[in-house]
């Protein structure tokens, strides 16, 4: 087939939903190069044409997600949240008190807004003499105010049950949509046949329904209190977006299904272990956290880069017999995922380090608010 002679960009703006878009022909054109997204002898026309498989049509992967975000966030702020997880939350003993706020204060306020609790010493003596109160004084408003907009342990618990529920049924339904696939009892079908992919309506809901969580998450994450890994954690949730959008474009599908599946199951005992503490079970946050530690090093460090990324550094090209741009970009994605992976794992066996020396446990991948930590310090300084 003469790949020069296919117009592939109004195939693509077509199959993008973007035809019709004025001024982003040549835009469009540059971005889906056959060159750089489809093995040689491909084009996008040749493949979503085909009569003998189902290519996966790519604007179902910015369409029907943000479809099934939205409906995410009706049914766990509208839903959920006030009539299942408060309701268990404050029947399990989970704190819903607020820090008293201080005194309100314009000008106080206006430098809180805009330094939050960690204002300049000279910002702070400024405005200490606007208000005729010493430097302290204002340290302590700016804390108390800090203090006072933190998120309550309730709502620190229904946000993590909702994460629980969602990622327990999401597991169920990963194993039972997989379970019948081979490649995963052999990963190399992965490549085998490539591109040229069958995409099932089970494989189809299991990658539309993590890609809107994804963008629920991501769309609701400057909402929420400021964790100690809020950077990480929102890096993580734009690279999984992208990752599994553009493996869709080009079908990498099949090993997406299994990073997928890797991925979400340690979670589960993480978020039980935080939600135990915040009901004061210890004991049970000691043993969630156990099983989160053997899950999250078997998947996150053991199967993710032992079955995962090395098949598509070490045997993708040799099954495929090809080397194509598209294949660095992927791996390079899989790689700072893996980046990710090792920096959160770092701060895990701190926590157990610190658990074994002082025979004290604390919050599994931080869900503490950041500024608590910060005023707990301040706190000391003062005293």
């Amino acid at each position: 087939m003469d790949v020069q002679r296919i117009q592939p960009v109004g195939n693509v703006a077509e199959y993008g939903g973007l035809r019709g878009m004025a001024g982003t022909g040549r835009l469009t054109a540059w971005f889906w190069s056959t060159d750089v997204w489809l093995p040689p002898g491909y084009t996008w026309d040749s493949l979503v044409q085909a009569q003998h498989f189902t290519y996966p049509n790519f604007s179902d992967a910015w369409t029907y997600p943000v479809i099934i975000a939205a409906c995410f966030i009706a049914l766990r702020y509208f839903i959920l949240t006030p009539f299942v997880f408060t309701p268990i939350a404050l029947a399990l003993g989970v704190s819903s008190t607020h820090t008293r706020p201080p005194t309100p204060n314009a000008t106080l306020e206006a430098l809180f807004r805009r330094y939050r609790h960690q204002a300049p010493e000279e910002a702070v003596c400024e405005a200490a003499e606007v208000v005729n109160m010493t430097a302290r004084q204002v340290e302590r408003w700016l804390r108390q105010r800090a203090s006072s907009a933190r998120t309550t342990d309730v709502g620190k618990f229904c946000d993590l049950a909702w994460e629980a529920v969602y990622y327990s049924l999401y597991c169920v339904f990963g194993l039972v949509v997989l379970w019948d696939k081979p490649w995963l009892w052999d990963i190399r079908h992965c490549w085998y046949g490539f591109p040229e992919h069958e995409v099932d309506r089970d494989v189809w809901w299991y990658y539309m329904l993590a890609l809107g969580y994804y963008w629920c998450m991501t769309t609701t994450h400057f909402f929420h209190y400021r964790r100690k890994d809020s950077t990480q954690l929102f890096i993580h949730h734009v690279l999984t977006i992208l990752l599994i959008t553009f493996s869709w474009a080009c079908n990498f599908v099949r090993i997406g299904t299994l990073v997928l599946l890797v991925h979400e199951c340690a979670d589960i005992p993480m978020l039980l272990a935080k939600m135990c503490k915040l009901c004061g079970r210890r004991d049970l946050m000691d043993k969630f956290f156990v099983v989160f530690l053997l899950l999250w090093l078997s998947t996150r460090t053991g199967l993710y880069p032992l079955w995962i990324v090395s098949s598509t550094l070490f045997q993708a090209h040799v099954i495929l017999q090809m080397w194509y741009p598209v294949y660095y970009i992927f791996n390079g994605m899989l790689l700072l995922l893996l980046l990710i992976h090792i920096g959160w794992t770092y701060l895990i066996l701190r926590i157990v380090v610190r658990k074994l020396r002082d025979n004290q446990m604390e919050d599994v991948r931080s869900s503490t608010d950041a500024s608590a930590e910060d005023d707990d310090l301040a706190h000391k300084k003062d005293t």
